[in-house]
């Protein structure tokens, strides 16, 4: 993470807006679990910050599981996000959102720390978003608890989302006391994953996030004036992402393939680059919460943190390094185990788009074109108007790990072209498979990847034909005629039975769309003004690239 950056702060929202019960002091035994409210920790500059402890009532020292975001640790989960979520059994009242549950945690032997961070709600400075000072306090705040009578001197980190993201950056620091992290479903390079995909300005769900950030009694990091201000990857952006390869200490990352267009890109980059010498990835297709929560998940969270946190003999010495499921259905498909990711042996395949049929061919194809007009659609459903092509497969196929798309594209008289793609599995009585996506929602695609054309210039170092990463570090004006692009598709899972299709949908809008008020992503601000043509097959061979897994 780098420090060389300069952030536009605005006044915070009040917090007694957002809930917030003021610094209320306190500690009483509930149940056996001894509740501390807003107990006082001062940072290295003598910031105080204030956190919630739950942790056994009795003397013998405990290990420490921390919480660390700016959603306060006085909020619930919102009940507009819990209505889908799925999670069962219900979470207990006053769940502190994204966070291990101190009702489960406690009864087993350890303490849970719920943090508002630095300049969040009551506690002192000025609050910053996945920063170097975030995480040298989420550093500082570990020595805390390691230091506690109460603490046997290890603690671990662990939740979902942002949760997830800042054990990137306190892990890359290696705060001494710190002996294993559970990073579920985080986001690890922020423009590319989240605020500007593939290129495109995303608008709704940063948009309904800030909702539940901002609240303080000093300043706030203006993110969305920044997303502004900072079209391209500087040094601003570059300050939000962790040095993946600095992590060391024992990691359980968790990642949901469903969870495409926000978190599943970043986790298994993280995964990839972390340099732990113990580390195990599982890899599933459920709504990230109703994962998270599962009891059986959550036995299974215990188990690696007692074994580096109270140094007991548990079942991962029996883990598959790396377990997969490959989605067949909603929530249902093989889960096969693997050394690494991604998965030893992955063949990639060209399916060749041919225009002239709709269809996707293992042979070139001669040249066709194809062309819909996104400004006939209204500017919310402009992904209405798509070219799509199918392969149906003829025998089982696994997929499972990174595509890419190679298409030629041109907008005649467009300064610009903002192009949306995704991935369906069509069962073979002909309807659309839908998966979970984000935490909320039941009709989700197989993969998704986006491309705005003046961002086309790709990052030699980073990418792979597999895998495309652009530079975006500036704009390259669009050619006469077709223009080659190379768009990033998530990675994914799936399993096809004989007679199921996979179809891939380009369009230039979002193709799949949630309701405005939705955590999902969205993208308002688009640059087509022309119809697009898509060509495929002789000089402009347009090929989507798949991972086959033995």
């Amino acid at each position: 993470m780098r420090r060389d950056a300069e952030f536009l702060f605005v006044p915070a929202k009040p917090p007694d807006d957002g809930g917030w019960p003021g610094l209320r002091p306190s500690s009483t035994v509930v149940d056996g679990i001894v509740v501390e409210i807003d107990v006082p920790v001062t940072l290295r500059d003598g910031t105080r910050v204030y956190v919630d402890v739950r942790r056994p009532d009795r003397y013998e020292p405990v290990p420490v599981l921390i919480a660390y975001a700016p959603y306060g640790k006085h909020l619930p989960f919102p009940e507009i996000l819990l209505a889908n979520a799925g999670i069962e059994p219900p979470l207990p009242d006053c769940a502190p959102f994204e966070a291990p549950l101190a009702e489960y945690w406690v009864p087993h032997g350890y303490a849970v720390v719920y943090a508002d961070p630095r300049g969040a709600w009551g506690s002192e400075g000025d609050q910053t978003q996945y920063s170097v000072q975030q995480a040298e306090d989420g550093y500082d705040l570990v020595e805390w608890a390691g230091t506690q009578p109460w603490s046997n001197g290890r603690v671990g980190l662990s939740g979902v989302s942002y949760l997830a993201m800042t054990q990137y950056g306190i892990a890359s620091l290696r705060p001494p006391h710190l002996a294993a992290i559970n990073p579920s479903d985080g986001i690890s390079d922020l423009y590319r994953e989240s605020v500007f995909q593939g290129g495109i300005l995303e608008t709704q769900f940063t948009a309904n996030v800030s909702v539940r950030s901002g609240y303080g009694l000093n300043r706030t990091e203006d993110v969305r004036s920044e997303m502004l201000g900072h079209p391209f990857i500087d040094d601003l952006w570059e300050s939000k992402n962790a040095e993946l390869e600095a992590i060391h200490v024992p990691a359980f990352f968790v990642c949901s393939v469903g969870n495409q267009g926000l978190h599943t890109r970043g986790t298994l980059e993280a995964y990839r680059r972390a340099s732990s010498a113990q580390k195990w990835l599982d890899i599933h297709g459920s709504k990230e919460w109703r994962y998270y929560y599962r009891p059986e998940n959550m036995d299974r969270q215990r188990a690696f943190f007692d074994h580096f946190l109270k140094g007991l003999d548990t079942e991962i010495a029996s883990w598959p390094l790396v377990s997969v499921e490959l989605r067949d259905q909603a929530e249902t498909g093989p889960v096969r185990h693997y050394a690494s990711w991604p998965i030893p042996n992955t063949r990639h395949i060209d399916l060749h788009l041919d225009a002239s049929t709709g269809t996707m061919l293992r042979e070139p194809t001669i040249p066709a074109s194809v062309s819909y007009d996104p400004a006939k659609s209204p500017p919310r459903e402009a992904g209405r108007e798509r070219a799509t092509f199918d392969v149906t497969f003829d025998t089982e196929m696994a997929l499972a790990g990174y595509a890419s798309l190679t298409v030629w594209v041109e907008s005649p008289g467009a300064a610009n072209i903002d192009l949306f793609v995704t991935l369906d599995k069509i069962g073979a009585d002909g309807r659309r498979v839908n998966y979970p996506f984000f935490a909320c929602f039941d009709d989700g695609p197989l993969a998704t990847g986006w491309m705005r054309a003046t961002r086309r210039e790709l990052d030699p170092e980073r990418s792979t034909p597999e895998q495309p990463v652009q530079a975006h570090k500036r704009d390259l004006p669009l050619p006469e005629g077709p223009v080659q692009l190379d768009i990033e598709i998530w990675p994914f899972t799936a399993l096809f039975h004989t007679g199921e299709t996979l179809r891939l949908t380009i369009a230039g809008a979002d193709i799949n769309r949630w309701p405005p008020e939705q955590f999902a992503p969205g993208h308002d601000f688009l640059a087509n003004t022309a119809p697009h043509i898509i060509h495929t097959g002789g000089e402009n061979r347009s090929v989507l690239l798949l991972p086959v897994v033995p």
